[in-house]
């Protein structure tokens, strides 16, 4: 019998130590993942000073400064109701709701709780005050209580999107973003979906039948996904500035055309079809895909009422990530049809 306890210890032992050398493993495959990412950048840009036979450019990633949460958050207003008061709300199923926010953990929930009972509070009170079954002095002390919370919800959705554990989290990084790292982007796709959805109907003057942001904040909360492609973006538009530069300072030693020394050109051309063509636009076209996945809500982003030195960069990040591709592509465009050469032909 002890024969078989010391087998199951040690087999349990055993297994326990394989799941962590498991996680390990993964850990290290991710960070080299990420890491080669940024080879490929550098491997490109170093191609092509080697052709030029100049000194690459150096590239020097910005060190991102991220806001404190404390500086993010907006204090709401708090509005209270006396308890006799109180009990007239169980006429309106409102007793139960405002019981539960009033408990230790109800003062102390996430933002993503309290978006949830917000939603639910105001909803229910609409209701309440529709059924004219409330007397003068408490309809009219839950009408204030409803306008003030009616005009503090956009403060809300502004706390769950910046200062919320979960989202704050996910929102900054220092790691590339690919493909085999994109867990829980189709969670945080959903999130912002939700509050651009609650946000949209707001403004017009209605709320959400059902509301649900919970079922999603545990996923976002694990990963980064927000924060990886705001990164990546910045860091490749760095890249692509730097070799844009290398390639438009040393121009003038690329020769093309008749009774010229070509070879350089055609080496050039080389690193474009094998590097850029083969290695860099893949990378790029599964960041534009994870970018495009989020876009139609990142808006969401920036309605909130907050200092512009405290919005997400995400969207400028595309912007000029998007000016830089245009930039890099012109100049091969140029210098492809200063050499009479299609874009990508082979010869």
């Amino acid at each position: 019998m002890n024969n078989i306890r010391g087998q199951c210890v040690k087999g349990a032992k055993s297994a326990i130590a394989i799941s962590i050398i498991m996680a390990a493993c993964l850990v290290l495959l991710g960070c080299e993942r990420s890491s080669s990412v940024e080879a490929k950048f550098e491997n490109y840009l170093e191609r092509l000073a080697n052709v030029q036979e100049n000194e690459a450019i150096e590239v020097a990633t910005s060190t991102y400064e991220y806001p404190r949460k404390r500086d993010l958050f907006q204090q709401p207003s708090r509005q209270t109701v006396g308890l006799v008061d109180a009990l007239q709300l169980s006429k309106c199923h409102l007793m139960e709701l405002v019981a539960q926010r009033n408990t230790v953990l109800g003062k102390v929930q996430d933002q993503f709780r309290s978006l949830e009972y917000e939603v639910a509070l105001l909803s229910g009170l609409k209701s309440c005050l529709a059924t004219n079954e409330l007397n003068a002095d408490l309809n009219q002390d839950l009408q204030r209580i409803y306008n003030i919370k009616w005009q503090e919800l956009p403060l809300h959705i502004t706390n769950t999107l910046y200062s919320s554990d979960a989202l704050y989290a996910n929102a900054f990084s220092t790691n590339w973003y690919t493909e085999e790292t994109n867990q829980g982007l189709y969670s945080l796709q959903s999130a912002l979906e939700e509050l651009s959805s609650l946000h949209a109907l707001y403004r017009e003057g209605e709320l959400p039948e059902y509301f649900d942001i919970l079922s999603y904040q545990e996923e976002i909360e694990k990963y980064d996904q927000l924060g990886r492609i705001s990164y990546s973006l910045q860091s490749a538009t760095v890249y692509l500035h730097a070799s844009t530069q290398q390639l438009k300072q040393y121009d003038s030693v690329i020769f093309c055309g008749k009774n010229r020394d070509t070879t350089k050109y055609r080496r050039l051309k080389n690193v474009f079809q094998k590097y850029y063509v083969g290695e860099i636009q893949p990378y790029l076209a599964d960041l534009n895909s994870a970018y495009h996945t989020l876009s139609p809500h990142i808006g969401i982003l920036y309605t909130a009422n907050l200092d512009k030195q405290y919005h997400h960069p995400v969207q400028s990040a595309y912007t000029e990530y998007k000016q830089a591709t245009i930039n890099h592509a012109q100049y091969w465009m140029s210098l492809f049809k200063r050499c009479g050469d299609q874009v990508g032909q082979s010869r």
